[in-house]
């Protein structure tokens, strides 16, 4: 199976996501979704959920972003 492509972007005026924005890419896999960024030194992080609903609940709950699926 090939993981599908996934992003957190802050939402535009109308709250949809902004596709120029996005600042977390994420990809989701059979059993699980994969979230990836690099931190403020540049480091790369990542954190694994159950599901891409999941990870857009925490993250964008979180940080004010919302779910953007290429």
């Amino acid at each position: 199976m090939t993981p599908r492509v996934f992003g957190l972007a802050w939402p535009d005026e109308n709250g949809e996501p902004d596709a120029d924005n996005v600042c977390i890419w994420g990809m989701e896999l059979p059993e699980s979704a994969v979230l990836y960024w690099q931190d403020d030194n540049g480091r790369s992080q990542f954190a694994v959920f159950e599901s891409v609903e999941r990870a857009a609940a925490r993250y964008g709950r979180a940080f004010n972003l919302v779910l953007h699926r290429p």
